[in-house]
């Protein structure tokens, strides 16, 4: 099976669209810039969710989450929690989001649009407070990861979308509604879509990669390796190059997993475990291999792209979701604004400028029309057989997603 074409990642690649240097940051990614040289592919997939499995609803509270006073009708505003660079600028006006401000104009309803938020789990613990003790957070909407969401309501933190402000939600494609993170999407809308691939330097690595066990164990890329330190990211890619499945596998198959990665850490294969700041060795040629997200790459300012088989194993998939937490004052606004993103047109300017997945249908159509160079890009617009090769991360319960996460973090000395 092979991957896109070598001419539509380098015609991608070399479009010409002008960009502020804060439009040129995504949401995973604190820099941008040009690599020293050609940058490699390796693979991608459509993405699935991860989740959290066991929804434990704290006494005396409700499954769909808890509704303080609904002030839309008398307060025409919404205030949003988000990440920084996740959403379009007008080149020429970097204090302009041309989405964003449509729907003010359109709607009447003003938007507190927030990039507060630079760590789901450090957003977490400043947001917990005010759940538990059921105070209103200050926020109506708030951008967080898949496995996050699912967090959020094992605790019973978020509420359940009222569809009938909503009547674009049935736009989402059906794989997006069957998330089992969330399914039928009742509680969480998507912002970003993308994939987590293998990206390197071509001047750097001149025997392509073709396998993730490659980048575990390959004598020329030793010491030049970057996983993420995130642990559903790298311990799902070890459980890949291992023969298991990160969407089912067992607790003696995770600690194989965490002793392969011990092992090529220990050996000096891989170079650093990093999170937002993964591009800055990559571009600097410090590291010649590295995960990379797909918006990121997508980014890149670079001169060409070269892709090669997709990694026999498979790659890993995520999503960034907008959920309204509980006691939120502007329920209705807030579900007014989602509606709005959910639209063909609307959800294609977005990607086209953030270099994400289009997950609405008639999304694709639009960006075609819009900008056929974003369009053609596998980054973007995957082929079947990156949809083929999509996993995402096993559902965990919180005791597992825990225990899971403190011993990876050993095991990599973080």
């Amino acid at each position: 099976m092979t991957g896109p074409s070598f001419e539509d990642l380098a015609r991608f690649a070399n479009r010409t669209r002008a960009r502020s240097s804060a439009a040129a940051m995504s949401r995973r990614s604190l820099l941008r810039g040009a690599t020293a040289g050609g940058l490699a592919v390796a693979g991608a997939g459509l993405l699935s969710a991860c989740g959290v499995q066991g929804h434990v609803v704290p006494p005396g509270a409700k499954a769909t989450g808890q509704a303080g006073k609904d002030y839309s009708d008398t307060e025409k505003k919404v205030v949003w929690a988000t990440w920084p660079a996740y959403i379009d600028i007008d080149d020429k006006h970097p204090d302009k989001r041309p989405t964003l401000d449509a729907f003010v104009k359109e709607s009447g309803i003003q938007v507190d649009y927030l990039e507060i938020i630079n760590d789901n789990n450090d957003f977490y613990t400043k947001v917990d407070p005010y759940l538990v003790k059921g105070i209103d957070t200050g926020y109506d909407i708030m951008v967080v990861s898949d496995y996050m969401v699912a967090k959020y309501r094992t605790y019973d933190y978020l509420q359940e979308l009222d569809l009938a402000n909503i009547p674009n939600h049935d736009k989402m494609l059906p794989s997006v509604l069957k998330d089992p993170t969330d399914p039928g999407r009742r509680f969480s809308v998507p912002w970003a879509y993308g994939f987590t691939t293998i990206a390197y330097n071509s001047k750097l690595v001149k025997q392509p990669i073709t396998s993730v066990a490659e980048i575990f164990t390959r004598p020329d890329l030793h010491g030049k390796v970057s996983l993420f330190s995130e642990m559903e990211d790298t311990a799902a890619l070890a459980l890949l190059a291992l023969g298991h499945d990160p969407e089912k596998f067992t607790d003696a198959e995770f600690n194989e997993a965490l002793e392969y990665i011990r092992k090529a850490k220990s050996s000096g294969q891989i170079r650093a475990f990093t999170g937002n700041d993964y591009l800055s060795d990559f571009q600097n040629g410090n590291t010649a291999v590295t995960m990379a997200y797909s918006g990121d790459v997508a980014q890149l300012g670079i001169d060409y792209l070269v892709t090669v088989n997709l990694p026999k194993e498979g790659l890993l998939a995520w999503s960034d979701n907008c959920v309204i937490p509980n006691f939120a004052r502007h329920k209705t606004n807030a579900e007014k604004l989602l509606n709005y993103y959910l639209q063909p047109d609307v959800a294609a300017a977005l990607d086209d400028y953030i270099d994400y997945v289009p997950v609405v249908d008639g999304a694709v159509a639009a960006l075609q029309q819009l900008d056929p160079d974003t369009a053609s890009s596998p980054l973007i617009v995957p082929t079947k057989e990156m949809e083929a090769k999509a996993h995402g991360f096993m559902a965990l319960t919180i005791a597992q997603l825990n225990d899971y996460t403190s011993r990876f973090q050993q095991t990599i000395g973080q």
